[in-house]
């Protein structure tokens, strides 16, 4: 891991008597990692819009991966209804959060998350949104995938708190909780000593993405694609789809 990383310290609690898991975490360190990251591979900055979006899908998407008891890679692509604004993001297992904004075709609505444990086959689920916020495709999927009602909120500054029920669980405590409220609660919770702590998990902005993938990537393309993407050319520019580096591929 790199010295000058910025580290964001989430935290995995269990309350007792309502019998949820809690989350909480402060993503402004990860937003700060995805600037210095940007500049460091003169990544062009997305629009006002897309870039909002963005820092709030890696808080929540955050939040969601810490609320499991084992690590797992993530992958959220989102298109909003009636948005030409996309966006998409991974966490993986070893704390590293990445992502992009994408145009979208303004007609389609559509999540598409892919989740993959240590030693389990890639699942992927697909549901639509009914809001641009990307905190409600992340509530939306454990609706959807896990049958499950979660509550997430995340303030202006990334600062934010999940609740899962475990069996029998239940949401009695935090019922009429304003976002800002709810957030304040769980982290005075912690504070107080009032939920036991079950983990800490530092998250960081930084793509696994490489050289090696991406000449892997261009090599599993048909060889039609493949012509018709050289053509005459000796070099070729290539973005990676997960945070927007750019590599040079020389033809060899």
């Amino acid at each position: 891991m790199k010295t000058n990383m910025h580290l964001a310290h989430y935290f995995r609690y269990h309350w007792d008597r309502p019998n949820l898991i809690v989350v909480t975490g402060e993503a402004e360190e990860i937003w700060k990692g995805y600037s210095a990251y940007r500049k460091r591979y003169e990544i062009p900055e997305a629009e006002p819009e897309g870039t909002a979006m963005l820092k709030r899908i890696f808080a929540a998407a955050g939040l969601a991966a810490v609320s499991l008891p084992e690590a797992e890679r993530w992958g959220w692509s989102v298109t909003f209804p009636q948005s030409s604004t996309g966006i998409f993001c991974g966490v993986e297992p070893e704390g590293m959060v990445c992502g992009t904004v994408l145009e979208s075709d303004p007609s389609k609505n559509l999540v598409v998350v892919q989740r993959q444990g240590k030693k389990s086959p890639m699942t992927q689920s697909h549901f639509s949104l009914l809001t641009h916020d990307p905190v409600e495709a992340v509530e939306r999927y454990f609706e959807e995938a896990e049958q499950t009602l979660i509550r997430i909120a995340v303030d202006s500054h990334g600062r934010g708190a999940l609740l899962r029920p475990m069996p029998g669980g239940n949401f009695d405590d935090i019922s009429g909780l304003s976002d800002d409220e709810l957030i304040a609660h769980c982290f005075g919770l912690a504070a107080d000593g009032a939920i036991k702590q079950l983990d800490e998990v530092l998250l960081f902005y930084e793509c696994p993405c490489d050289r090696q993938q991406i000449n892997k990537m261009l090599q599993t393309l048909p060889e039609r694609q493949i012509a018709e993407l050289w053509g005459d050319l000796d070099m070729l520019e290539i973005f990676c789809p997960r945070c927007g580096k750019k590599y040079t591929v020389k033809r060899e």
